[in-house]
Order: structure tokens, then sequence, then C-alpha cells
């Protein structure tokens, strides 16, 4: 859930471009991949994840505290029960956006 492909799948569900949010993939020159997601035409959150052959085996524990949720939100999140529109009125409720 916290690992690379983990983070890969609930970052792929906020793409989704049916509903509004924007999802940002940047793949960076420095072995990093950057994820930037905008609601509102403001910047809800971003990091950066190292894409070293080491990589596999790290958790990314700090990814759910970026992105302004709980460990138990982001596995709602990843496990498909929180929705992209309920991660938005989150996002709104909490005036991150």
């Amino acid at each position: 859930m916290l690992d690379l492909k983990g983070i890969q799948t609930s970052m792929k569900k906020l793409g989704d471009s049916n509903v509004p949010g924007e999802m940002e993939h940047i793949t960076g020159e420095r072995k990093e991949i950057r994820y930037t997601y905008f609601f509102n035409q403001k910047m809800a959150f971003t990091f950066g994840i190292t894409r070293s052959s080491k990589v596999k085996a790290k958790k990314f524990h700090y990814v759910p505290r970026q992105m302004h949720l709980t460990k138990h939100e982001y596995q709602e999140l990843y496990e498909c029960p929180m929705s992209k529109n309920d991660y938005n009125k989150k996002l709104i409720d909490s005036g991150i956006v």
C-alpha cells in the first residue's frame, strides 16, 4: 500500500480526467518521480519518490501526510471506498483548497 506500486495505483486513481482535479506526474532526471495534485487551481500536494534499485523494498510512510490524509484515509483511497470526489471534498472541508 505504501510501496511504489501502491502509490502509483492511488495516483492513477486521482489522475481520472472525468472528475475535477488535475494530477501532474513528472519523471525527473535525478531518479525521482514527482506527483503534484491541483484542485480548484490550487496545489493540494506535491511529493517525490526516488526510483532507485532499492525502492521496491522501501516504504513511503510520508505520503499520506503529504496528501493531508491519515494512514487509514489513505488506505481507503487505495482500496477504493474513497473516490476522487470524496478526496476533493475532504480537501475543501479541511480548507486546503
